[in-house]
């Protein structure tokens, strides 16, 4: 705790209390900035009574209220600076002001920026009038009321348990350490959340919110931004067309039709409409409608009505597809490790590998399975075991231009009906194009290989009796 001195005009001044570092360092700019006026000699202050309007005109000048005491006050007229704080003592230069404050700032009508200051240790309310300004909390619990206004503030808080009800003009917040609760209203509301702080927003305002310490509970409407750079989970709801941005560990809700989730780690997310996840590591998502899923990696759980999943090295995602879903094995043009598990989904699946080594398990649906896509000009070799499943028939196979690769199928033989193809060659004469393929088998150890053209090998384990009735090439 310090003390930070507020010099007046004749003489006076107060001390206010300050708890935190960058708390001091604003109310040190306040102090200045009075200095400075105090050295032109446009400074005039005067002490407030409680419960007594004062009111006055600046004719010019900078015009300043301290309150010493606690109580209840209401300036009337023009001014540039509230302050509350402990009258400057010769006997005791650290005295402190240890009685609540309330300003009704109402009926203040400042030339520019009203700068409010409470440096009670106990604390301060104020109510905000129709002009714009400053305040500054820097010791105790504080409580800003923007009520209906329209006029636009700056609210620091310190370290105490502050509350702050925002006005529905554009609103700079940075709320301290401590267990803050902040309310927007239609405004335009840019915060900083230090604490372990409840934010709310409405419907209608235009919120951008920045989380530092986690432990928070947010609810905001339409259209927010939320960067959460906490390394401690927070509970975030946001509604449509809303962006959460980073975290580690919180539980994200997308209340809307559409979001957009980016570099969250560890997050647990859930959307009750469309959702966009971009990067990303070791993610649990829940998605009613349909899933975007751009380069995440690790440990992720995925369940969407419809999925479009563009995988990225080192992922390893459990898919359930509720109609469909649709992977890429590498879009970002490096060669990828991938494990891809869509066992538990009643719908389509369909599986695209790229370069890299890849592991990829089928549904209980028709699922369709393409070897070897270059993606991003990266030729590198596909090698992968694929699982088509036991429902439904699968089908498995390459377009033309496909890369080499090593490619093994690891129960052709469980589903009836499964077909391997060759997709866009167009051969002149489709039956010897396979008789072709064929006379390129090997029987080994119960299973069968084939080799393909671009030096890729196909193995069909479990099966030995590979003939023209399972192969298409068109």
């Amino acid at each position: 705790m310090a003390i930070v001195t507020i010099v007046g005009s004749s003489g006076t001044a107060i001390h206010v209390t300050v708890t935190g570092g960058k708390a001091q360092d604003l109310a040190e700019v306040y102090a200045r900035q009075m200095s400075d006026a105090y050295a032109r000699d446009d400074l005039t202050t005067v002490l407030l009574s409680p419960g007594v309007p004062t009111e006055h005109d600046a004719h010019g000048q900078i015009y300043g209220g301290f309150v010493t005491t606690g109580g209840s006050y209401s300036p009337t007229g023009t001014y540039d600076f509230l302050g509350a704080g402990a009258v400057n003592t010769a006997s005791d230069p650290n005295v402190t002001l240890n009685e609540r404050v309330t300003i009704d700032g109402s009926n203040v009508t400042p030339t520019g920026i009203l700068s409010v200051l409470g440096g009670s240790t106990a604390g301060l309310t104020y109510e905000a009038g129709a002009g714009n300004g400053s305040f500054l909390a820097v010791s105790g619990d504080n409580f800003f009321n923007g009520g209906t206004r329209s006029a636009s503030w700056t609210i620091l808080t310190a370290e105490g348990n502050d509350t702050i009800l925002a006005t529905n003009g554009i609103n700079t917040i940075d709320a301290g350490a401590g267990n803050n609760v902040i309310t927007l209203q239609q405004g335009t509301n840019t915060v900083t959340s230090e604490g372990q702080d409840t934010i709310t927003g409405a419907e209608g305002g235009s919120n951008t919110i920045t989380l530092v310490a986690g432990k928070s509970v947010v609810s905001l409407g339409s259209g927010s931004l939320v960067n959460d750079n906490a390394t401690i989970g927070s509970l975030i709801t946001v509604g449509d067309n809303s962006t959460v941005q980073a975290g580690q560990g919180s539980t994200v809700i997308f209340s809307g039709a559409n979001g957009t989730l980016s570099g969250a780690q560890n997050d647990t997310v859930s959307a009750l409409g469309n959702l966009s996840v971009l990067y990303g590591s070791n993610q649990t998502i829940s998605v009613s409608g349909s899933l975007q899923f751009i380069a995440g990696t690790g440990d992720t759980r995925i369940s969407a009505a419809q999925s479009t999943l563009w995988g990225a090295n080192d992922l390893s995602a459990t898919v359930t597809a509720g109609s469909s879903a649709l992977w890429t094995g590498n879009q970002l043009g490096s060669s990828s490790n991938e494990l891809i598990d869509a066992s538990s989904s009643q719908g389509t699946f369909d599986a695209w590998t790229g370069a890299g080594n890849q592991t990829v398990i089928g549904g209980q649906a028709a699922d369709h399975f393409v070897f070897g896509t270059e993606y991003g000009g990266n030729t590198d070799a596909s090698n992968a075991t694929v699982t088509g499943g036991s429902g439904a028939a699968n089908t498995f196979g390459v377009l033309a231009g496909h890369t080499a690769g090593d490619i093994t199928i690891t129960d052709f033989a469980a589903a009836s009906g499964n077909k391997f193809f060759m997709y866009n060659y167009k051969p002149e004469d489709a039956e010897a194009a396979v008789k072709s393929l064929l006379a390129t088998a090997t029987v080994q150890g119960g299973n069968t290989a084939i080799m393909l053209d671009n030096n890729m090998k196909v193995t069909f384990m479990g099966v030995t009796d590979l003939n023209a009735s399972n192969i298409i090439i068109s």
